[in-house]
């Protein structure tokens, strides 16, 4: 029986990377495309055929393997919010252009199937919690824009017969996060301070609130919505329901990490621009098309990072 051929772009990235290798244990041909700009080497599956480059640049699209593609999982991009402030222009080019470009080549080439990392930051600051699919999008971000600009070019292929599906991501975490970057992800940031022995610098006010979603959960929707045709032409939140304020994540960080959340040096200064202030999910779509509903709690899905931390940069 041939296997089926997969496309993961930003397979070596974080979220990438293990949907990448759960599709490869389960059976898939899997091709990772990645600048290596924030992934790496070290996050590529064993088994997978690898394609360095940039999905901005039209020879990067004509390189992709154009035989026997069953499915394109798109999830590449400039993934900073305060980076995107800093380069608008970037997220244009990557995020926007690149997902066009890769919607046209599955068009050109009869590829079926088209799955997209979206995110929150399409939402903006909403007027109601948990926010529903069908609030309103107020992006504040360039990269909430460039999200919600690759959400509208998805629905018009999917109009012309693409099968797509779109998850709006919500704070996700777990090991293999990217440690160093202190532009991305509350949960890794936090944890790089405390790794460190150094001041954990919070940028905002401690009532800011999210919804955390452990990566197994997240790879288990990416991977079982692959060829259920329930999910497909639809967008989703994917999170877990559960609001969390920036004040006790870090305080269950530093507690877990072994330190004492009340005598720890911990300041609130300044702010992150175009910051929402808080959201946090309703994931009714999700769990009623896949019978689905998160399995990982914070507090073990923490317990998880930290430990992955400790014994992967040897913190004692």
């Amino acid at each position: 029986m041939t296997r089926k051929k997969i496309i993961v772009t930003g397979g070596a990235g974080f979220i990438g990377s293990h949907i990448a290798r759960r599709l490869r244990d389960t059976g898939y041909d899997v091709v990772v495309v990645d600048n290596l700009v924030t992934g790496t080497c070290a996050n590529l599956p064993e088994g997978v055929d690898f394609i360095q480059g940039d999905i901005s640049k039209k020879s990067l699209i004509a390189s992709l393997p154009d035989k026997g593609v069953f499915a394109v999982l798109h999830l590449a991009a400039q993934s900073s919010g305060e980076i995107s402030q800093e380069k608008p222009e970037l997220d244009l080019k990557v995020n926007t252009l690149g997902t066009l470009q890769l919607l046209q080549w599955c068009a050109k080439h009869h590829v079926p199937r088209f799955m997209y990392a979206s995110s929150m930051a399409i939402y903006g600051d909403v007027t109601y919690n948990p926010v529903p699919e069908t609030q309103s999008c107020n992006p504040l971000s360039f990269y909430g824009i460039s999200k919600l600009s690759s959400e509208q070019y998805i629905q018009h292929f999917s109009r012309e017969g693409l099968d797509t599906t779109c998850f709006r991501m919500f704070s996700v975490y777990g090991p293999g996060q990217n440690m160093t970057n202190m532009k991305q992800g509350m949960v890794s940031i936090f944890l790089a301070y405390l790794m460190n022995g150094e001041e954990i610098w919070v940028k905002g006010s401690k009532d800011r609130f999210r919804d955390f979603i452990y990566i197994d959960d997240v790879v288990d929707v990416w991977c079982s919505s692959l060829e259920n045709k329930k999910t497909y032409g639809k967008i989703y939140n994917l999170a877990t329901g559960q609001k969390t304020t920036v004040g006790d994540l870090v305080r269950i960080e530093t507690k877990m990490f072994g330190e004492d959340p009340e005598k720890y040096p911990i300041k609130f200064e300044g702010s992150t621009p175009a910051d929402q202030f808080g959201l946090y999910a309703d994931i009714t779509f999700l769990k009623k098309d896949l019978s689905w509903k998160p399995r990982i709690t914070l507090e073990k899905g923490l317990r998880e990072m930290i430990a992955w931390v400790k014994k992967e940069y040897q913190v004692k």
